[in-house]
């Protein structure tokens, strides 16, 4: 598996956010639920964006040690 990067982490949080503030509400399809995020990450200051910068570094270094000879290959 790859890595998450600073957005996916952002929207993992941000969906379970989303989820809690309407438990009743029927789901929206994935694609609806992302273009929501986006325009969320668009606002976000600075200092949210590196925040999540840091998390996903963090996460990549994490990822390096349990997968030493991964590479991306699309």
């Amino acid at each position: 598996p790859r890595p998450p990067n600073a957005w996916i982490l952002y929207r993992s949080e941000r969906l379970r956010s989303i989820a809690a503030l309407n438990p009743g509400a029927p789901r929206l399809a994935q694609a609806d639920i992302s273009k929501q995020i986006s325009g969320m990450w668009k606002n976000e200051s600075d200092e949210v964006r590196a925040h999540y910068e840091h998390l996903a570094k963090i996460k990549k270094m994490e990822h390096q040690l349990l997968y030493p000879s991964y590479r991306f290959q699309p």
